[in-house]
């Protein structure tokens, strides 16, 4: 009886370990979901010269993004990038002319970082944003380098 007393408790610490390796943390947008004008949506495999853009404008679907990304479970903690990933980007534009940006490098299968330079931060996700490119039937449009989000290392 000791001895299943004593590997339940243990069972319970390493669960609690494993559950607490790493800050958690959600995004909190310092506008308004009303305040969207529209959501460029920038994605790319491997070298930005690839980059195409699409541009979500349907209150329905710029909800929907607003939603996910306040929603999402994202951790403090380092990961390193991958030369060639794959990168997905928005920017929200607001009706006072000024955007918020964020960036998505996938690190494998719904692993990836998520940083933005106007919000700051840079955080570890295993949420699969980058579905968010092919998940809908917008129209894809080659783009300038120059256009995309900026990326801070």
């Amino acid at each position: 009886m000791k001895k299943t007393i004593g590997m339940t408790a243990l069972l319970f610490l390493m669960m609690g370990l494993i559950g607490c390796n790493g800050e958690t943390a959600n995004i909190d947008f310092p506008f308004e979901v009303g305040d969207i004008e529209n959501i460029e949506m920038y994605h790319y495999a491997g070298v930005p010269t690839s980059a195409e853009k699409k541009v979500v404008v349907a209150e329905t679907d710029i909800t929907d993004l607003y939603d996910m990304f306040e929603n999402l479970s994202l951790k403090e903690k380092q990961v390193e990038e991958n030369t060639g990933a794959d990168v997905t980007s928005f920017r929200f534009n607001l009706s006072d002319g000024t955007s918020y940006e964020l960036i998505y490098v996938c690190d494998g299968v719904k692993n990836g970082k998520l940083k933005s330079s106007t919000g700051n931060f840079e955080y570890f996700t295993r949420s699969d944003i980058g579905s968010y490119w092919f998940n809908n039937e917008l129209e894809a449009v080659p783009v300038e380098e120059s256009e995309l989000p900026m990326q801070t290392n």
